[in-house]
């Protein structure tokens, strides 16, 4: 029976030397290649495979009654579309602000979602600068594979400031556009303008300020395992949340269940080598849009990146006005950064820079209102309204709390003039930035944590094309985790869940199965 199941699958492993040279016998030390047929349905997961030799955790059980949720389908639904699932329960978890002081820090409210009705706990995080960990919850709950949604409850948690509840939102508006639409080069003008949105926060926040960061993230995880009565924590991160995990593992390794890292940030990097890697990216990014954009004959074609550099050359002696936004060179960047790691939102970003050449930058603005602006939905029942904070403040609150890196403005210059050699596009944009952590207090050395001998397995997926999250930083977190199991996505896109068959089963199996794939699998694009 065994072997029927099996054959009945049409999931198997080979190695890349089977594919290249048919039934080859003899040894390789070539990585396994997931392989699934176009007609297998996405339930049927790959085989059970040796990888580690300690086994995943039970996934444990939550008490669904332990918080006090709600029905907020309808408002999901008005800030999702058609991708919000069914239904969707809406909580709050409170958190201690600032963790150096207890009892005398002040007290924080976090939003979560749950989707799905299985009894095990699958925590979503999002990026800081991103869509929040209960949007996206809730974006994958209405895509997940129904073994998932059995055996998982998806908990999606917006970490802090990015919440509707406790938001971060002390940068006016209007200093986010000139610090995201920087003149190019004009690094007094940015040091001067980052400084006073600091000094703002500092006022509206005091000791919270350094208190958004990923070391804060990670403790109210173990608060929210507390709080749902749950032996352990799934969980499920994307990018730059990978942070907060991975401090969780070290910190609090008993409480750890099934981890699945989809991309990484890099650990061992500072702000300098993390920009000079997000900016390459980025660049390959571009040209894997641009071909795709050639290939749909989009309107930018014969030649995206040159009808871009166009448009800049055009937005820096004429930036173009919206009711909404003064467009720059530094915002229409911003636009693609914005999109690049979605390929489905690629025809959108074609039509925005298509028609910001014709005068009309709607289309860019769009595409940053949710960096810049608040996004307000009509709420259920009317007329009540939703409110999201901008992104831009609790991401920059994050970025520049987890690093004590504060570069001067002469290395910035140097650093410009350098990458904007290497990475034409998006290589001054890059370095510029880095002085916008310039003016931010240094935040206290928190304790790192030493128990990720002791974890259980996590699997972390490379994505080979990732234009956001570098896909050496996956790699680099799979060779410093001693239980890390790697698996390599040939796709491009920010975020291989879902969008890739090999990779859902490849994840599917592991948090429904508890079996993990051989370390090293490549999934084909």
């Amino acid at each position: 029976m065994a072997a029927c199941r099996n054959a009945v699958a049409l999931v198997v492993l080979v190695t890349a030397s089977a594919l290249l040279a048919g039934c080859t016998v003899g040894p390789s030390d070539r990585p396994p290649v997931a392989v699934r047929d176009a007609g297998t349905p996405p339930d049927h997961r790959p085989a059970p495979q040796p990888s580690t030799s300690t086994p995943p955790p039970p996934a444990g059980r939550y008490d669904p009654t332990s918080l006090p949720w709600r029905d907020c389908t309808g408002d999901v639904a008005s800030l999702l579309g058609a991708a919000a699932p069914s239904r969707v329960d809406c909580a709050e978890l409170t958190v201690r602000g600032d963790l150096s002081r207890p009892g005398l820090g002040s007290l924080l409210q976090l939003d979560l979602i749950r989707a799905g009705s299985g009894p095990a706990p699958l925590v979503v995080l999002g990026e800081p600068g991103g869509e929040p960990g209960t949007l996206r919850a809730a974006r994958l709950a209405a895509q997940a594979p129904p073994a998932l949604l059995d055996n998982y409850t998806l908990i999606g948690l917006a970490s802090r400031g990015t919440g509707r509840t406790d938001p971060i939102d002390c940068i006016p508006e209007s200093t986010r556009q000139q610090l995201i639409g920087a003149r190019a080069g004009a690094l007094r003008e940015l040091l001067d303008t980052a400084g006073t949105a600091i000094r703002t926060c500092v006022q509206q926040l005091g000791s919270l300020l350094t208190a958004i960061d990923s070391a804060a993230m990670a403790d109210d995880l173990e608060q929210l395992r507390v709080a749902l009565d749950a032996p352990v924590l799934n969980l499920l991160s994307l990018g730059e949340a990978s942070r907060a995990v991975i401090g969780y593992v070290r910190r609090y390794p008993e409480s750890v269940g099934r981890v699945v890292l989809d991309g990484a940030a890099d650990p061992t990097l500072d702000d300098i080598g993390s920009s000079e890697a997000e900016a390459e990216v980025a660049e390959r990014g571009f040209d894997a849009f641009a071909e795709d954009c050639v290939d749909r004959g989009c309107p930018l074609a014969p030649d995206p990146r040159r009808a871009l550099t166009g448009l800049l050359d055009r937005l820096r002696d004429a930036p173009l006005v919206t009711p909404e936004l003064r467009v720059t060179p530094g915002i229409a960047l911003q636009a693609v950064l914005e999109t690049i790691g979605a390929p489905q939102r690629w025809p959108e970003l074609a039509a925005a820079l298509d028609a910001a050449r014709r005068g009309d930058a709607t289309g860019i603005t769009a595409l940053v209102a949710p960096l810049i602006s608040p996004t307000t939905v009509p709420g259920t029942p009317p007329p009540g309204a939703i409110q999201l904070p901008a992104r831009f403040d609790p991401g920059l609150a994050t970025r520049c709390n987890d690093t004590s890196t504060r570069v001067p403005p002469i290395r910035v210059e140097q650093l410009l003039a350098e990458w904007r050699e290497r990475f034409p596009l998006f290589g001054a944009l890059f370095a510029q930035r880095l002085l916008l952590c310039s003016a931010w207090p240094v935040p206290p050395e928190t304790p790192e944590g030493h128990g990720a001998a002791q974890a259980p397995p996590v699997l972390v997926i490379a994505t080979d094309g990732d234009p956001v999250t570098p896909a050496a930083g996956a790699r680099r977190i799979a060779t410093e985790l001693p239980s890390a199991v790697l698996v390599n996505w040939e796709g491009t896109a920010h975020g291989a869940e879902w969008r890739s068959p090999c990779v859902t089963d490849v994840v599917t199996t592991y948090l429904v199965d508890a079996q993990l794939p051989v370390p090293g699998t490549l999934c084909p694009p």
